[in-house]
C-alpha cells in the first residue's frame, strides 16, 4: 500500500474565461439596426415628398374659375398668403432673368402698375431663376420693379400651375377668379388692358 503522503493530488482544471466578443461582431447588429433606421427614414421622406406633390393639384387656367390660397415666398424667405392679400386686383407674374421675353415685357409691367397701384392693383411677380439671389434683386433694381417679387424655392407654384414656358401671367380678382391668363409677353400697358384693368377694379 503506497504511503499517502507521498500521493500528489491531482491538479484541478483551471477556469479560462470565454474570450471577450470581437469589436467586429458587436458592430455587426448596430449597423444592421442603423441601416433600417436610415432606410425608414429616406422610406418615409419619399412618401411624404410624394403625398406633397399629389396635393399639389394643377389648377385649370380657365377665365371664371379660381385658383386656391396659395401660399408665396418673398425674397427674405417670409411666407405670406395670397387670400391674405388686400389688392382688389392681382397679376401673378412669372419671370426670370434669362428669360429675353420676360426682361422685353416688364417696363410695361412697371408702367401699368404705376398708374393703377393707387386704385387697387398690384403685380405678384414670381422669380424661378434658379439661384435668384441676388440677380433677381438686382434686375428688378435696374427694371424698375416696384412691386412684391417672391420666389418658387422648390417648384411648388411651377408645378401647381403647369409652367412650362415663362413668362405666364395670370390676373385674378380678390376673391381669387381668374381674370385673364396670358402665355408669352406683351404689352402690357396698352389702351386694350388699361381699359380692362380699369373694369375689373370697377367691378371688385
Amino acid at each position: 500500500m503506497e504511503d499517502s503522503e507521498n500521493l500528489e493530488p491531482t491538479p484541478s482544471p483551471s477556469f479560462i474565461p470565454d474570450p471577450p466578443p470581437s469589436r467586429k461582431r458587436l458592430l455587426i447588429p448596430i449597423v444592421a439596426i442603423l441601416t433600417v433606421v436610415v432606410v425608414s427614414l429616406l422610406a418615409i421622406k419619399s412618401s411624404t415628398q410624394k403625398q406633397m406633390r399629389a396635393s399639389h393639384q394643377q389648377i385649370e387656367l380657365n377665365e371664371g374659375g379660381e385658383i386656391p390660397d396659395l401660399e408665396l415666398t418673398q425674397m427674405d424667405g417670409t411666407k405670406v398668403q395670397l387670400g391674405d392679400l388686400s389688392h382688389k386686383v392681382m397679376m401673378i407674374n412669372f419671370w426670370a432673368t434669362w428669360c429675353e421675353a420676360c426682361i422685353e415685357e416688364m417696363p410695361s409691367l412697371v408702367q401699368l402698375r404705376e398708374k393703377f397701384a393707387p386704385k387697387g392693383f398690384e403685380i405678384l411677380g414670381v422669380n424661378v431663376d434658379e439661384n435668384p439671389h441676388p440677380v433677381a434683386t438686382t434686375a428688378a433694381v435696374k427694371l424698375g420693379m416696384k412691386f412684391p417679387l417672391y420666389t418658387d424655392p422648390h417648384g411648388d407654384l411651377g408645378e401647381i400651375f403647369d409652367l412650362h414656358a415663362i413668362p405666364l401671367t395670370i390676373i385674378i380678382n380678390k376673391s381669387r377668379k381668374i381674370l385673364m391668363v396670358e402665355p408669352g409677353g406683351r404689352d402690357w400697358n396698352s389702351e386694350e388692358v388699361q381699359q380692362l384693368i380699369e373694369k375689373w377694379l370697377n367691378e371688385s
